[in-house]
């Protein structure tokens, strides 16, 4: 997961010590990544008698905000006014650009340096989920198989990197289930049809390339951001399998075969000699298969939770598609090219990696905005998952911790919108019902940020403006 993840974990825990003081009252929203879809759960008072009768609670508008087909489109004038003083406040500390447009016209409502090229942290995700969907279509699935070649099984890593020990084993959010090694031992086992001793190969022959891409720093591995990329991974790469902010581990393939090797011992069946690296022989016959969860799923937990580690491996999946290396490169290319057949402009676009997390990527905020205007578009479905995938103010995902305090918690519950953080970089790209009931669309990045503090909550607060814009024409 990403440190944008991670921080928000620091944020609950304070929020969770305020309502244990007494602070806190009504619905409490905590960020728990196990079940970050579900639904908050009302606090009650111990000191409350049986016989007391609550008083009724006043009455409530709607929870979202809906769309009015006779609203008009907001004007620019207004729109620039209102979203003035939080802007003047990012911009007071870092370099700010940004855009917002009406998402059925089009027309550009607000705009400082749209086509520049700017650091884009993980709202980069946006780009990668677009050009998955577009190139391999929502129902796709990524394989790990096994093979055999007389006495050795190869375990054969496909690129799924959300493949878990057993559902127990795991942090792993229960939404989309994930595929098991488990499941996978359990099958090989049973094709192997009475053979009790085997060798044990781990073939990643599917990527090529560096596991570190240019810009990234060293300690992402140690701090838990990403695993060095393989296509054969458990947990991903997570030394503690149910801690999903742990260290990674740096041979996440060898972590893997170890892993499986336990499992096929435990069904009965001995793994003879050392565990190593070694490509399918071009004669072995298949074993068994687990397959991901489809890539709509896939899409919707990369966008939520900001998974860079699922990024990347979309990202070479698209390179395969393309007939690219599946590599960082190979990867950068392929998203930029299913991005300009979608008729999005990419120029500016220069990307490292599919995650996000090199500080040498770069994308404009006119491009953002474009790829999440196809995602609106209402003649084609196809990009729907990237809407159901980004967090919701407040409520789920990286932006579970955020929205909380006036006067952006009034856009809680009902702005979307795909975060980016680094060090320096925040960005917040998405979409919002106005006060009228028109749907707007926005991307804003902050560069050379020296304090998240502060930049972090006025990028909220430009969005949440948007939300209760009266701004008509």
């Amino acid at each position: 997961m990403s440190r944008e993840v991670r921080t928000s974990r620091l944020v609950t825990l304070a929020a969770a010590l305020a309502v244990t003081a007494g602070v806190g009252a009504g619905y409490v929203v905590t960020r728990n990544h196990s079940s970050s879809h579900a639904a908050a759960a009302p606090s009650t008072s111990p000191s409350t008698s049986p016989m007391t009768v609550p008083s009724s609670p006043p009455p409530r508008g709607p929870v979202l905000a809906g769309l009015a087909a006779t609203a008009p489109v907001p004007a620019a004038a207004g729109v620039a006014a209102d979203l003035q003083g939080a802007a003047q406040t990012v911009a007071g500390s870092a370099e700010l650009v940004g855009e917002v447009v009406d998402a059925d016209t089009g027309v550009r409502l607000w705009s400082r340096g749209a086509s520049q090229p700017t650091a884009p942290a993980s709202t980069t995700k946006l780009l990668t989920a677009a050009a998955a969907l577009t190139a391999l279509g929502p129902d796709f699935r990524i394989a790990t198989t096994t093979r055999r070649a007389g006495h050795t099984v190869y375990l054969v890593g496909g690129g799924d990197p959300t493949v878990v020990q057993s559902p127990r084993s795991s942090y792993s959010p229960r939404y989309p289930r994930p595929a098991s090694l488990a499941d996978l031992a359990r099958r090989t086992i049973a094709a192997l049809g009475g053979v009790h001793r085997v060798r044990l190969r781990l073939d990643t022959s599917a990527w090529s390339g560096p596991t570190m891409a240019v810009g990234w720093k060293p300690n992402y591995v140690t701090e838990g951001d990403v695993t060095p990329p393989s296509p054969l991974e458990l947990d991903e790469g997570r030394v503690n399998p149910h801690d999903e902010f742990a260290a990674r581990t740096e041979t996440p393939a060898a972590q893997a075969g170890a892993a499986f090797a336990t499992l096929l011992a435990k069904g009965g069946v001995q793994v003879i000699g050392p565990v190593t690296a070694g490509t399918a022989a071009p004669g072995s016959v298949p074993l068994a298969s687990v397959s991901s969860p489809p890539l709509a799923e896939l899409v919707q937990r990369m966008l939520t939770e900001s998974d860079d580690d699922l990024a990347e491996a979309l990202g070479r999946a698209v390179a395969i598609h393309d007939q690219l290396a599946p590599t960082f490169l190979g990867a950068a290319t392929a998203v930029e090219r299913q991005v300009r057949a979608l008729g999005i402009p990419v120029q500016g676009v220069s990307l490292q990696d599919a995650s996000g997390l090199s500080h040498r990527d770069r994308i404009t905020p006119a491009v953002l905005v474009g790829v999440l205007r196809a995602a609106v578009a209402p003649s084609d479905r196809a990009l729907r998952p990237i809407l159901e995938g980004l967090p919701i103010a407040g409520l789920t995902g990286t932006l579970a911790t955020r929205y909380r305090d006036l006067p952006a918690a009034k856009a809680a519950g009902v702005l979307r919108a795909k975060t980016g953080t680094l060090t320096g970089v925040n960005a917040l790209a998405g979409l919002v019902v106005d006060r009228s009931g028109r749907l707007l669309i926005f991307a804003f990045l902050a560069s050379h940020a020296p304090d998240p503090g502060l930049t972090v909550p006025a990028l909220d607060r430009m969005a949440a403006r948007l939300a209760r814009c009266g701004c008509a024409g």
